[in-house]
């Protein structure tokens, strides 16, 4: 290796250090203040470390303020939200793949031209189609619209099923296999790797949002984390004694999203190679 390549190389690694460390310093921050005592939080100068460690600080979650309600609400959320994505866009995507009918690619191309609509834009109309319908205050609006497909992953599904082999799909036809058990047997096992995409992005998209759930969740019962957390630093302030908490629970709420990713990440990487299939 020359001299110039080895310079290039040390700089690019002590970039992805460095980037690394500005990441990482921020949620250092939030676990060792969940580990502190409250009079410690807000010391000058700052405290990098403790000397104690207050586990309290996490059971305090559940015994006090109810987080077990509100990871009950999110996960639900993220399941329901999940099997809806993937059932209607994998049943419209293997329409728009494998299907004969006429006008197909010019509903698929209706299809695409609603991704370029914001989402401020279709926000005011669903909104009020769900208050009409008396969904308001409920979950309904949070996970229902999953199950009428969204136009990326049906996109991105249907661009998948297309490298399936043509000779295949017609030896499941002569082998006596239906739509739907050609679909489930041979279509989906091939593309494991957008779905594991699908699903990844899906849960963390629903255990992260806020906006969408501030806004329909009205009743405490209801709450999800993200919005438990928002009404816990409402109710106290932003006072010493609730931070270490509040960093707790912003904790909790990590850890899924960083093992799904590390799971993910090779299938994530795999789903975006499209194999040549020679058709």
């Amino acid at each position: 290796m020359r001299t110039r390549e080895k310079i290039t190389l040390v700089f690019r690694y002590l970039c992805i250090i460095l980037f690394g460390i500005l990441i990482a310093v921020p949620f250092y921050w939030m676990i060792i203040t969940s580990l502190k005592d409250p009079n410690r939080v807000f010391v000058r100068p700052m405290e990098w470390f403790t000397d104690k460690f207050r586990i309290e600080n996490y059971s305090a979650l559940f015994t006090q303020y109810h987080f077990e309600q509100y990871v009950f609400s999110t996960v639900k959320l993220c399941l329901l939200n999940v099997a809806g994505t993937v059932l209607s866009c994998s049943l419209v995507a293997y329409g728009f793949a494998f299907g004969r009918y006429r006008h197909k690619n010019k509903i698929f191309f209706i299809v695409l031209l609603t991704m370029i609509l914001p989402a401020t834009v279709t926000f005011f109309p669903q909104f009020i189609l769900y208050t009409k319908l008396g969904m308001y205050g409920t979950l309904l609006p949070l996970w229902l619209p999953s199950f009428f497909g969204n136009a990326y992953y049906i996109f991105f599904l249907r661009q998948y099923f297309l490298t399936v082999p043509k000779s295949l799909m017609d030896a499941a036809r002569i082998d006596g296999c239906g739509e739907m058990k050609t679909l489930l047997k041979i279509v989906v096992p091939m593309a494991k790797p957008v779905y594991v995409v699908m699903i990844l992005n899906t849960f963390i998209g629903v255990w992260g949002d806020f906006f969408n759930q501030l806004i329909y969740i009205t009743n405490r019962e209801n709450y999800t984390i993200s919005i438990g957390l928002t009404a816990l630093n409402k109710s106290y302030g932003h006072t010493s004694s609730i931070m270490p908490t509040l960093m707790a629970g912003a904790f909790i709420v990590t850890i899924p999203v960083l093992i799904v990713y590390y799971f993910g990440q090779r299938a994530m990487m795999n789903s975006y190679v499209f194999r040549d299939t020679g058709k």
